[in-house]
């Protein structure tokens, strides 16, 4: 009886060693405010430099139609971290309170219990980050901004209390040394790494290493955005090199996302401040961050799993960044009840076990937007304008086929209507667009001029006059012959 027990204990040890070893790492890289052209692999402009980021598109798959939760990066994380649709709980636009979303499951909470180690890097902004590890990740080295890194750990992987850390290198070569240093401490067990670059995100800060690297006349935003890219990309490559160091590369499951398009304030004005347009570009696409349309929500998109899913492939279907979520715990062996995440597991489809083209819908609800998408076809609302687009036909978005197709729009519009009945708050806000939306849809739906606001040069401070010393007039002297006086 002795014997049969061990015999089923080692049984089970084993099998529960050999499940965890088949367990992939995960790295999920998300960069900022990040227009759909600019990675080299994209093919779209020649300015970019991405060979690292390119390299990992080279061993994997680089998807065409790529989409993010929302156009803006708060409910866009949310919706990358927990695998479901944002507004389910309430994290609707940048203004809303994450008060909700610490209620929900995570994607290192899930894999937590099955014995991942876990760490993110650089953008949370979802709460307060010192509070990070509260949703399930084992070490945070977070920043808000410019502000000193929130961490539980230093550059170096080592433990440290949870508080202020001062910055001792560039932010995006930071998070990409203390990533680095992760992988270093925890190679022997699965792990989970969120690295969320804050870039090309404005306040544009490349230091002159990056930007000697994009030399002669060009925009500086652009030099800015093609620098502060250049330093995510060398990212990619350290992190690259060293699971291939500790011989990890073949079994990582890798992502490479942005939160958002970039934002070109209608004209990518070059300001001297390097504020407003980013520099990054949405080429060819329709519209910009803050808008439902192709350019706020599709972005640059690869995967890739050496030992899993073949290299050199171009995805032509849909895929959302709530198939993270699901992706990771179904190949981290996680079961999760039916409808929990709003995302599937991608995996199937990109190994070649399923060749055809998923039954799947997407979509979007951002403030007084709305949108769904439906196999080619797209339907798109802001406030009480409605737009519908054929989008295997037409990624610019430039035929507006709302009359001449009611039928269909009319369809979606009543899915995406029961569809936003779940959300909180509930339903579609039908009202028109808020003041200073409107004239984004003029110019890049409507087909109306929408001129630039005047720049005032700053005005010089008034020059301080000393003021003037008076002149003491001279006495006057007394007369030679004074008057007589008068009786």
């Amino acid at each position: 009886m002795k014997h049969t027990t061990a015999l089923i204990f080692l049984i089970l040890a084993t099998a529960s060693a050999l499940a965890a070893e088949s367990r992939p790492n995960i790295i999920v890289f998300f960069t900022d405010d990040h227009g759909y052209a600019d990675l080299g692999s994209q093919g779209i402009v020649k300015d970019i430099k991405t060979p690292n980021a390119d390299r990992l598109a080279a061993s994997g798959v680089r998807a065409l139609q790529g989409y993010v939760t929302a156009p803006q990066c708060v409910p866009s994380r949310g919706g990358l971290m927990t695998g479901r649709f944002q507004s389910k709980f309430g994290l609707d636009n940048n203004n809303a309170k994450p008060t909700l979303f610490a209620a929900e499951t995570t994607i290192p909470e899930r894999l937590g219990k099955v014995g991942y180690a876990s760490a993110m890097y650089g953008k949370w902004h979802l709460g307060p980050t010192a509070q990070i590890p509260q949703h399930g990740f084992t070490h945070s080295f977070a920043q808000s901004g410019s502000r000193p890194f929130d961490a539980n750990i230093d550059i170096h992987g080592k433990d440290r209390p949870m508080s202020a850390l001062a910055n001792e290198d560039y932010h995006i070569t930071a998070c990409s040394r203390a990533a680095c240093a992760t992988i270093e401490r925890y190679k022997a067990q699965p792990f989970f790494l969120y690295i969320a670059y804050r870039a090309p995100h404005v306040p544009l800060d490349a230091p002159k290493k990056y930007l000697d690297r994009f030399p002669g006349p060009m925009p500086e935003h652009r030099r800015q955005a093609l620098a502060m890219l250049s330093a995510v990309d060398d990212g990619v490559g350290m992190v690259l090199d060293t699971l291939e160091k500790h011989a990890l590369r073949e079994n990582t499951l890798i992502f490479f996302i942005a939160d958002n398009g970039a934002p070109l304030k209608i004209h990518k004005r070059d300001t001297p401040d390097l504020s407003g347009w980013d520099g990054s570009l949405n080429d060819p696409l329709n519209g910009e961050k803050g808008m439902l349309t192709e350019g706020g929500i599709r972005i640059p998109f690869l995967i890739s799993w050496p030992a899993k899913i073949p290299a050199g492939q171009i995805y032509p279907h849909p895929v959302s960044s709530l198939d993270v979520a699901a992706t990771a715990v179904a190949q981290a062996g996680i079961e999760v009840p039916a409808g929990e995440l709003d995302g599937m597991d991608l995996l199937p489809y990109l190994s070649g076990k399923i060749t055809e083209a998923p039954a799947r819908k997407l979509y979007w609800r951002w403030t007084t937007q709305a949108a769904i998408r439906d196999g080619d076809w797209k339907y798109l609302r802001g406030g009480s304008r409605e737009y519908l687009f054929n989008i295997k036909e037409d990624m610019e978005e430039k035929q507006n086929l709302i009359q001449s197709q009611p039928q269909i729009a009319q369809r979606l519009k009543a899915d995406l209507e029961t569809w936003a009945q779940a959300l909180i708050p509930a339903g579609i806000d039908k009202k028109n667009l808020k003041e200073g939306t409107d004239r984004y849809f003029d110019h890049y739906l409507d087909g109306k001029q929408v001129s630039a606001p005047e720049v005032k040069a700053p005005e010089e401070a008034p020059k301080t006059e000393k003021p003037r010393k008076k002149k003491r007039r001279p006495k006057a002297s007394p007369p030679a012959n004074p008057p007589a006086p008068q009786p």
